[in-house]
Parts: C-alpha cells; structure tokens; sequence
C-alpha cells in the first residue's frame, strides 16, 4: 500500500475531514508535478475510500489548501464517480495571487485589505511597503466596497475631492469566483487590470492582477519556447552533415524517411548517441556528456508536451536553459 493510500484510509476510518495542499499528496505519490497519471491515481484513490477533495485535486493551487473529506451518504441514483468528474477546464484556483489566505507552507501574511474609514496615509502606507498598487476594501471578509489604487487617487486628487479616508477615492472592483475557468477570468482581468476572488462561501481570498496572469502564463510558456529553440539547433546540427539513408538503418522507422526534420526528439538522440554518425557530425565535443544533456532534455519534454498543470519545476528550467546556451555555443563555434 502506498503512502497515499495508507494517507487516503486512515481519513476514511476516522471518518473525519483533514486539510492538506496538493503539494503534500505529490509528495507522498513521489513526484513534484500533477501529470494525468497522477490525477487520475489520486482521483481513483478518492474514490476508492469513499473521500472527496475540495477544491479538486487537478485545479487547486499547488501550495493551497484542500480538504479531503468523507463524501456524504449517496442517494439511490448518485454514483462516487461522479463526485469525482476530473473537469479537464483550468480554473481561477490554480494561480497562487487567487489563493492568498488559502496558502499553507508558504512565506507570506495573507490576504492585506483596509476598511471603508482607514485613513488615506495608512493605506498609501501599506502599498509602498508591500510594493502593491492597490488593496481591497473590505468591510468583512465577505462584503466588498471597492479597492484604492494610485490611479483611483490620482484620479479623485485631480478632481480635487477630499481624500481623508480611503472611501473619498475608492474605485469598483469586479469580483470573480475561485471556480472560475481561467481562460474566461484572464479576459475580465486584462479588461479590468485586477479583480478579487471569492470562494464557495463568498469568503474573499485573493487578488489576481494583469500582472499576475502574465507571471504564470511566462512560467507556462517558457519550457516550450525553450524546447523549441533546443530542437531546431539539433535539427539543423543533423541536416548540415547528414541525409535520411544515414539513419534509415539506425532507426526503426514504419514508412520511408524523407527529410530529418520528420523523425522524434528521441531519435535524434539515438542518432547522436551512436559513435559512428557521431563522427560525422564533427562537433568537438564529448558525445556521452552530450547525449546525457539530450536525454534529460528529452524527460522534460515528454513531461511538458503532457500539459501538467504546474510550471516545470525550476531544475528543469535550468537543465533547459543549460543545453540551449551548450547548443548555442556550438553553433556559433561551427
């Protein structure tokens, strides 16, 4: 029994709700990233011991806080898998600004607001010590009245109103629920610039600006464009020095190669691991530490191309970065 498992039994014997953060179940699967071999595993397991995780498992931030919980009694017409549908669609959830007080194990003090009478000097205060632009106004944890920014000052100064309380030059805020699908919230955010998110209970938990959405799209696309550059230097290494009948015979190909640039990343890496068509190549460079470099390379790529949830880990950002600055130099050598 695996560690999840035995994790997953002993909440369903104690018939109790325990608070984790997908970070932690990773862990116990023994892994760092939330592939869809792992979600369907965890959801599976869910199922298994009769449990449901909210929010669910695949759209949580990864640092946030989930319950896993016993599912109630089932009606005649409910089935446990259905508590379980594993919605494919990302969602407002998984960006850490969206999830602020919902955050365990992370450095941080939560979700910082200010109230309807707050004096203008404090909270003008507060954004120069946290480098924000603006902070929600909030006269509960549910009830919103707005937020104040620089430019919802400027704008109130120049109209030269009298701003004593952060109610004299509040401006409206849109409010979007953390369930909502990402890609519907980037349009509002990048129209409005920043929006508050609420969770089920209406709780407000977070704050998510243009800036944060353009953060995590970065991390996100960053790993592709770095494949991509990686693998057109490897194409063209090849075509420079080789034709298809130089392979053919390495490689166990179903239809006739017509030009390299048809063949995987991972057989690119066959073709430079074998010592002979090495030669032909003539890179003056070691051919083993190349094809390890190659081989790790191609790791992170199968992992990428499964479009995991979470950013690539930074070491393999790093092993990226370091096999595109090896290529590069190569190139500029040859």
């Amino acid at each position: 029994m695996s560690n999840l498992e035995i994790f997953f039994s002993e909440i369903h014997k104690s018939k109790k709700s325990l608070k984790t953060t997908p970070k932690k179940i990773l862990e116990k699967c023994g892994v760092g990233r939330r592939g869809w071999r792992v979600i369907g595993k965890v959801n599976d397991l869910l199922v298994k011991y009769e449990l449901t995780a909210s929010p669910d498992f695949r759209s949580a931030y990864i640092g946030g806080i989930i319950e896993i919980a016993p599912i109630p009694k089932l009606g005649a017409k409910q089935s446990k898998e259905k508590l379980h549908s594993d919605d494919p669609i990302p969602k407002l959830s998984i960006l850490k600004a969206a999830n602020i007080n919902n955050i365990k194990d992370e450095p941080g003090v939560g979700l910082i607001s200010v109230n309807r009478d707050t004096p203008l000097i404090e909270a003008i205060t507060l954004m120069i010590k946290h480098n924000f632009s603006q902070l929600p106004i909030l006269s509960g944890k549910k009830e919103v009245d707005g937020i104040i920014s620089w430019r919802s000052i400027g704008i109130a100064l120049s109209l030269e109103k009298e701003c004593i309380k952060v109610i004299d030059c509040k401006e409206d805020v849109t409010s979007l629920s953390l369930n909502e699908p990402l890609f519907k919230a980037v349009k509002v955010i990048l129209e409005k610039e920043v929006v508050l998110v609420y969770e089920k209970d209406k709780t407000i938990c977070g704050i998510v600006t243009a800036t944060d959405i353009g953060e995590h799209f970065i991390s996100l696309s960053e790993p592709y464009l770095l494949l991509e550059q990686i693998e057109n230097h490897i194409r063209k290494i090849l075509a420079d020095k080789l034709i298809p009948k130089d392979v053919t015979g390495l490689l166990d190909l179903e239809k006739e190669l017509t030009d390299l640039s048809e063949l995987t990343f991972g057989q690119y890496v066959r073709i430079i691991e074998n010592p002979k068509i090495f030669d032909k190549l003539k890179i003056k460079v070691d051919r083993v530490i190349l094809t390890k470099m190659l081989n790790e390379t191609c790791t992170i790529r199968n992992e990428v191309m499964h479009f995991n949830p979470d950013p690539v880990q930074d070491f393999d950002i790093e092993t990226l970065r370091q096999t595109l600055n090896f290529l590069n130099v190569i190139a500029t050598a040859s």
